[in-house]
């Protein structure tokens, strides 16, 4: 059952948690199309692997070109790791969870992957993944061609693979809310909606908390993005009433991202590694309060 769980103003003072609470969660980020996600999933990644977890980033976005793979390694199209949706049998096996809400199988093995975790350096061929440090990159698919039909099967992906082992699995989903309605996230994921300066981004926000209600996922949490002054973050928490309490932290308008993005390189040191490191340990403390055996 849905939990309300607030965050303190004063979170970031808090003493931080023993180990790595986050260890073996997936963390799904969505939000408004153009507000930062895939750049704060890219964010997370790098401090996490500074806090000392391992971390596996999934492109759950089958629109996006580039994105993460730029992001993460300064990389483009042509570097891309092959799908996973292609390890499961490709799109004339996988089927669209709305259609057919059957669970994600191996070739071959009929038991689920969220009762049987996937080890993937026993099972996964390294053509379908990046490395680099403690960071693995994976992504679900991508819409490749004219007519490729619903992108349902790479969602069925994204909503059921689940790898075995400590790692924090960070998921880029695509803009909007349509995976809330194919079921994509549920009770024990931890969502992290992004929120720009527009009254969208505000209302899309509102509706992936209606649906968090709905599906029993407590751990639910806002970081604001963009935000390029004082007055911008006011007026943006005021349109956000109750919800002010999910929020984790804020991210600022920072040149140095926007240079990367324009540049094509990976994303180096930069203001906001700092910020997310706050909002990090916000995550953190929020999840440890509860403990691994409440509810979610």
């Amino acid at each position: 059952m849905y939990k309300d769980r607030p965050m303190s103003q004063h979170a970031g003072a808090q003493k931080l948690p023993e180990g790595l609470p986050l260890k073996g969660r997936r963390l799904f980020v969505c939000g408004k199309g153009g507000s930062g996600k895939s750049t704060l999933v890219a964010l997370l990644a790098a401090v996490m692997q500074r806090r000392g977890y391992q971390v596996l980033v999934l492109d759950g976005d089958a629109s996006n070109p580039e994105g993460l793979i730029r992001l993460l390694f300064g990389l483009g199209v042509e570097a891309e790791p092959r799908p996973l949706v292609e390890f499961f049998g490709g799109i004339e096996r996988v089927t669209c969870p709305v259609d057919d809400p059957s669970p994600l199988t191996r070739i071959g093995d009929a038991r689920p992957v969220s009762e049987k975790r996937v080890d993937v350096s026993q099972e996964i061929p390294p053509e379908y993944y990046l490395r680099k440090d403690k960071l693995l990159f994976m992504q679900a698919g991508k819409i490749a061609h004219y007519g490729q039909g619903c992108d349902g099967p790479l969602e069925k992906v994204v909503r059921d693979f689940r790898v075995s082992g400590e790692a924090v699995s960070l998921v880029d989903m695509k803009a909007g809310v349509e995976h809330f309605g194919r079921k994509v996230p549920n009770r024990d994921d931890l969502i992290l909606g992004v929120v720009d300066y527009t009254l969208e981004s505000v209302s899309i926000a509102e509706r992936i908390e209606e649906f968090c209600r709905e599906a029993g996922i407590g751990d639910f949490y806002l970081v604001l993005n963009k935000i390029g002054s004082a007055q911008v973050e006011s007026v943006l928490r005021d349109r956000l009433a109750a919800l002010q309490q999910r929020v984790v932290g804020t991210l600022s308008f920072d040149q140095d991202l926007i240079m990367a993005g324009l540049s094509g390189k990976a994303l180096g040191d930069c203001r906001a590694l700092a910020e997310v490191g706050r909002i990090l340990e916000r995550l953190e403390q929020a999840v440890a309060a509860h403990g691994p055996g409440e509810s979610r």
